[in-house]
């Protein structure tokens, strides 16, 4: 049996193996050290570059420049966001901008003082360091998790703090407590700059009076141990940041802050051992700062052209789904309409011939005609509330099949009959043809029976076959109506092509969509359930004008049994 303790220890190994071995640390921490302790390593040999005042002028010129871009972006990237931590950063380096700015005038100004800028130049970097240090700390452990789309979860956090409150928080009660929140770390948020920000004023400002004690130590390796503070400060930094995992962030400034962070750290230690002004080290940390704020510059640079493009998307999106919205809502508009002329239409004839009827007396064969006008309208009206209900079922994904095995060619046939009497007899031929043989609608072909069966819900493919035949008698008005049944591998195709003025270019790409139809009556939910019933079957539907010739085909595909 292992022991408690040995299991512990063994998580903890696996838990450090797991994490050595992120990619993330590997890409952006582990990489770059190698070219950053070549550097620490170069820096050793304080002769190797030695500067000027001249030249420490340009690059605390030029870091003054970054900086000054990286407060502007940071807090534009805030705005934009309504981001806190990337506020408290943007606010902190446009401080550390206006220490490097002070460090830079009276450098350039005091550049024949030598024994001045001997304590003046490591002090004021000091102050600098130790603010932007503490600041990064303080914005990746406090404010890190302010970011845009999870404010709530602070919300949700704080609910837990009232246990008197119902389970149920209204939405009233939500908006003022995230509003309470924020007013209250906007308050932090400003109470810690400003401290941070007079403390590293403080400390330039003092510069110019004071010489610290052991600022600058001649005989010791650490020649500057002022730098231990920043670098532990950058270290717990860093450490948090893996902590917090702020390296799963999608948006890249973090990267940028994460090798940012690195560089700062090996900045650190490289000026702590710099014996002189201007020496190898004190200008290789001078330089690595600049990089580091370059690194954070294109990090914004790239986050901003991302947001930028995402912007750009959504904006299409959005205006895709505005379109689409409008589209829909005409279409039910259009249906509303639609149905409530075709509710209309069958109601009033059954009101009325009811009511005529019930103050009649006599006879009830003598009232057939009104009886039979009724019952046709009634099985209109029950037709259209049989096409909402079906629609409603595909919307909520509720539609079922009753399958069952049946001869699909005598179906055909008993609808064909069915439909026969509205047909103009003397202008439009009906016709029924399997295999390439024509069918006698009366009598058996060739003396026996023809068949063809399939595993489907009967019903319903009498509703599609009922739906599709009904669009071809409305609109043909002479020539002829032909139904083709044929076989194709594993299906069975069925087409009704008619001789009629075919299907409007316009409606034919959206024809089997909700509320389209071409007629001037019809709800314009018969092809669109039809459709949704040959997929649920495994088959598919689709019309198509004929080609050369008047008339449209509509057709559909029925898996055949195995």
């Amino acid at each position: 049996m292992i022991s408690n303790h040995s299991q512990t220890s063994l998580d903890v190994i696996c838990n450090l193996l797991e994490f050595f071995t992120n990619k993330i640390f590997v890409k952006y921490t582990l990489i770059p050290c190698i070219p950053l302790i070549f550097l620490v390593i170069v820096s050793i040999d304080p002769f190797l570059w030695t500067g000027s005042e001249l030249h420490h002028f340009y690059i605390e010129l030029i870091a003054v420049i970054l900086s000054g871009v990286i407060a502007f972006y940071y807090i534009l990237h805030a705005r934009n966001l309504n981001d806190r931590f990337s506020l408290f950063i943007g606010l902190g380096f446009s401080v550390s901008a206006c220490i490097d700015l002070l460090h830079v005038i009276v450098s350039f100004g005091l550049m024949e003082n030598m024994d001045f800028l001997k304590y003046f130049i490591p002090q004021t970097w000091f102050a600098g360091r130790i603010f932007l240090s503490s600041m990064l700390l303080i914005a990746i452990a406090k404010y890190s998790h302010f970011f845009p789309g999870e404010n709530t979860s602070q919300v949700t956090k704080n609910e837990s703090d009232y246990p008197y409150r119902p389970n149920a928080v209204s939405e009233l009660d939500k908006s003022i407590q995230k509003k309470k929140i924020g007013i209250k770390v906007q308050r932090n948020l400003i109470v810690y700059l400003i401290v941070l920000g007079g403390a590293a004023c403080g400390i330039a400002i003092g510069s110019f009076f004071i010489v610290f004690p052991a600022s600058v130590l001649d005989d010791y390796t650490i020649h500057r141990p002022y730098e231990i503070p920043p670098l532990i400060l950058f270290s717990l930094a860093l450490l948090f940041f893996y902590k917090k995992k702020l390296y799963l962030k999608n948006d890249v400034i973090y990267k940028g802050i994460l090798i940012y962070l690195i560089v700062d750290i090996f900045s650190q230690i490289i000026m702590s051992y710099s014996s002189q002004s201007f020496d190898t080290a004190h200008n290789m940390a001078h330089v690595l700062k600049d990089v580091g704020y370059f690194v954070n510059i294109i990090a914004l640079a790239i986050s901003g052209i991302r947001y930028t493009m995402n912007l750009r998307d959504r904006n299409k999106l959005i205006q895709t789904q505005y379109e689409k919205i409008k589209a829909s809502e005409k279409l039910k508009d259009e249906f509303i309409n639609i149905a409530a002329h075709e509710l209309r239409t069958p109601i009033q004839p059954i009101l009325a011939l009811s009511i005529f009827l019930y103050n009649k007396n006599g006879p009830i064969k003598e009232y057939r005609e009104h009886i039979e006008i009724i019952i046709k309208n009634s099985k209109r009206l029950q037709k259209l509330s049989e096409e909402i209900l079906d629609a409603a079922r595909i919307e909520s994904h509720s539609l079922t099949l009753n399958t069952e095995r049946f001869d699909i060619i005598s179906v055909i046939r008993g609808i064909i009959f069915d439909y026969a009497n509205q047909l103009y007899p003397d202008r439009v031929k009906l016709r029924l043809i399997f295999e390439g043989n024509e069918i006698d609608m009366i009598h058996k072909f060739k003396g026996h029976e023809i068949t063809q069966f399939v595993n489907a819900d009967k019903n319903r493919i009498v509703q599609v076959l009922s739906n599709i035949l009904i669009n071809s008698i409305k609109f043909t008005k002479s020539g002829e109506i032909c139904v083709t049944i044929t076989k194709d591998m594993k299906y069975l195709l069925i087409k009704v092509i008619d001789s009629g003025p075919g299907i409007d270019q316009e409606i034919l790409p959206r024809l089997f969509d909700k509320f389209i139809t071409g007629s001037p009556s019809g709800t314009g939910l018969g092809l669109y359930i039809s459709r949704n019933i040959i997929e649920a079957h495994g088959g598919n539907i689709w019309a198509e004008n004929n080609e050369g010739k008047s008339g449209a085909t509509f057709g559909f595909a029925l898996p055949l049994p195995d």
